[in-house]
């Protein structure tokens, strides 16, 4: 079986995005509250924040959202702002995937979202926009019922 890991540097404290086969591990220990994986010749760490997953999986396409996740977001499709979620389908339903967005980030990333929704979805940015736009009139018309 594999399992990703970092691999430490040393000198610069940099790490690196490993995988490595369990069956090459000789020991597992806890070092400092962190799983290290022991092999004959190195040692692994184990992938036990979101922050060391963003650090390696940023160039992937993944960002951190909120607090409480990473995003692929050459995977969304939608954006409901009202709310603060995202999708992973063009017209979301009650049992959608989605992951919430914190409203920094929104403003942050608008753009940036918008042109991976429409990439995402093959459509335009100007119709994400008019999306969007429509979207907010409806949750409006919802809200003052």
């Amino acid at each position: 079986m594999q399992m990703p890991v970092l691999k430490k540097n040393k000198k610069d404290g940099s790490s690196e995005l490993v995988v490595i086969e369990l069956s090459d591990v000789l020991y597992i220990k806890i070092e400092d509250r962190t799983i290290v994986y022991h092999t004959a010749d190195a040692l692994y760490y184990h992938i036990s924040t979101l922050s060391d997953l963003e650090d390696h999986l940023f160039d992937f396409g993944f960002d951190t959202l909120d607090k409480t996740n990473i995003v692929n977001l050459n995977k969304i499709k939608k954006l409901d702002t009202q709310h603060g979620n995202i999708y992973f389908d063009e017209e979301p339903t009650k049992n959608s995937k989605y992951a919430s967005i914190a409203l920094i980030k929104q403003k942050l990333l608008k753009h940036e979202l918008a042109r991976m929704i429409a990439n995402n979805t093959n459509t335009t940015l100007e119709y994400v926009a008019k999306s969007n736009h429509s979207q907010a009139l409806n949750f409006k018309k919802d809200f003052t019922l």
